[in-house]
């Protein structure tokens, strides 16, 4: 799979069902507490992390492997050969007046703290915002209010909190948006 540059050694690259290293990031994702947490752990005592079971759920559809698009995909963030994290878009969701993707994602523990997150968000969703075919209206990303890494992670990468968004109220998430310029 190609590797789409970020900034310096960051890059990254569709998640694989067959690279070693993308299986092992999704293992150590998957058991991270702050991330989903220990499977055995969640099942038997019901707490996780803020993100799904992704050694679990990522391959469900493999359909973003057929295209070269950044939307509707699963990525692998790498620090030059070394995965370090996940980021998850979504497919382009339209409503009457907006078109936008929702972003999910996580590090591992040894890469936080060092701006890899900040810069891969703020670097992929100003590109996606850029992208005339894309015409997308905006970025959001749902997070839990208890995760303030991720808050300011996201608030640092352009996004800002949309108070009163619809859906807030069911979720227990809130929405932060990166609109189009």
């Amino acid at each position: 799979m190609e590797f789409y540059p970020i900034k310096g050694q960051l890059q990254m690259k569709k998640i694989e069902p067959t690279n070693e290293k993308d299986l092992w990031l999704l293992h150590h994702l998957t058991i991270d507490e702050d991330v989903y947490g220990d499977p055995l752990k969640v099942e038997e005592e019901g707490s996780q992390g803020f993100l799904w079971n992704l050694e679990k759920e990522t391959f469900l559809n493999l359909g973003y492997l057929k295209h070269d698009e950044l939307y509707s995909s699963a990525f692998s963030i790498y620090y030059g050969d070394f995965p370090i994290g996940f980021l998850d878009i979504s497919g382009i969701l339209y409503t009457p007046d907006f078109s936008y993707v929702d972003f999910s994602y996580a590090l591992i523990k040894e890469a936080r703290g060092h701006g890899y997150m900040k810069d891969t968000l703020s670097i992929v969703s100003d590109e996606m915002l850029r992208n005339r075919v894309y015409q997308l209206d905006f970025c959001e990303c749902f997070i839990s209010p208890f995760n303030s890494s991720s808050i300011k992670v996201a608030c640092a990468s352009g996004f800002s909190r949309e108070i009163n968004r619809e859906g807030e109220e069911i979720t227990c998430l809130h929405c932060y948006t990166k609109k189009r310029k």
